[in-house]
């Protein structure tokens, strides 16, 4: 989170399926275009079907001129285009965001000062307050929606913050009504959250555990209980876990550590997963600042740190990758989380400030900025 999650991501699960790159072989395939032969018929047709005739009241009266086709314009061209949407979504000064998660043409992002919540227009770009503060002690910080309409919201903890309570909190997306407020017995500081179709993940920044709540097929929710991760996992000294992100089947996490290493973690583990460290190769420096917000869109994985967007290309397995460069996010001073829309990746300005000085302060802006996918 301050060492340095569009979701809505895809990836593949297990073995390359038949026809795909060998392991290592992070290529980009280019698909091929096929020449149909829909146009020749469709020419023929109307070639030998012939021209309709023009009605009389189309025709213009004797002695009259018609209009030049140059000037002759269709309907189509007086039709406005339609504006494009905003790349840069200002938020409240002193707002102090992390995390991010995106619905229904709305962005969701909390404070880390007192927890509440805003819901941006992707179109408009206008904020209005989702939600209130929680209350004393409780922060916000990274987020996501589920397939019913809820947003789930990490609540962080003392780690950071003197006085905040360890907890996470679910939100109804269209009333804003809070559904659930828990304290997870075991966790200390609650970063990143990931859900799948049967359950929420919450990375711990200061234990190395995962946090696991199920989600029944009719919704219910279920006890938190912790995943103490081993196998390749390297507990850091103090710091841990921080970006999360998992595959469509939900069989498969990707973990990232605040020292910028990544892991595969199965999810079906239930007291302990045995993590394997993803091992990468190009601009390793590039994640040297941590591994923040973490987005998955299908064997492309996106890692959002202080220094932008680190664009990696994982092998079919997801056990390695390569890391094909960084893109830097104009105007932000500190980006932390993104979530992706279209063709686009929306990312988190935290403006942290040296030391954390911005955290709640009054005068300091922040925003959330749009940038193409790499």
């Amino acid at each position: 989170m301050f060492t340095e999650r569009i979701t809505e991501s895809t990836a593949p699960e297990g073995a390359a399926p038949e026809g795909a790159a060998p392991e290592g072989d992070f290529t980009r395939p280019v698909p091929r275009r096929r020449r149909g032969r829909a146009a020749a018929v469709t020419l023929a047709a109307l070639l030998g079907a012939g021209l309709p005739a023009v009605p009389a009241a189309a025709a213009p009266a004797f002695g009259a001129t018609a209009a030049p086709a140059a000037d002759r314009v269709s309907p189509a061209a007086h039709t406005p285009r339609p504006k494009p949407y905003p790349t840069v979504l200002g938020l409240p000064n002193g707002f102090s965001p992390e995390g991010i998660a995106l619905t229904g043409g709305a962005a969701y992002t909390g404070s880390l000062v007192d927890g509440s919540i805003q819901r941006v227009d992707l179109r408009t770009g206008v904020a209005r307050q989702f939600a209130p503060s929680p209350g004393p002690g409780r922060i916000a910080v990274g987020m996501e929606t589920d397939r019913f309409g809820r947003l789930w919201v990490a609540g962080g903890g003392a780690g950071f913050w003197p006085g905040v309570r360890t907890t996470y909190r679910v939100y109804d997306t269209r009333t804003g009504a809070k559904l659930v407020d828990v304290e997870p017995a075991g966790a200390v500081y609650l970063n990143d959250v990931i859900v799948t179709r049967d359950a929420a993940w919450f990375t711990d920044t200061f234990s190395s555990v995962l946090v696991r709540v199920p989600i029944g097929d009719d919704g219910s929710i279920g006890r938190p209980r912790t995943v103490a991760l081993g196998g390749e996992w390297t507990a850091g000294e103090g710091l841990n876990g921080n970006g999360i992100a998992a595959t469509p089947d939900g069989r498969s996490l990707i973990v990232g550590h605040t020292s910028g290493a990544l892991y595969l973690v199965p999810a079906g583990a239930h007291d302990r997963a045995r993590a394997r460290r993803i091992s990468l190769s190009g601009d390793e420096a590039a994640l040297a600042a941590g591994a923040d917000g973490l987005v998955l869109d299908g064997r492309t994985l996106y890692v959002v740190g202080p220094t932008g967007v680190v664009d990696i290309r994982l092998s079919p397995s997801l056990t390695a990758g390569r890391v094909l460069g960084v893109t830097e996010v104009p105007g932000a001073a500190w980006p932390t989380t993104a979530a992706a829309f279209g063709d686009r990746l929306y990312v988190v300005d935290a403006n942290f400030g040296e030391d954390l000085v911005n955290v709640g302060n009054p005068d300091a802006t922040f925003r959330i900025v749009a940038v193409p996918r790499p």
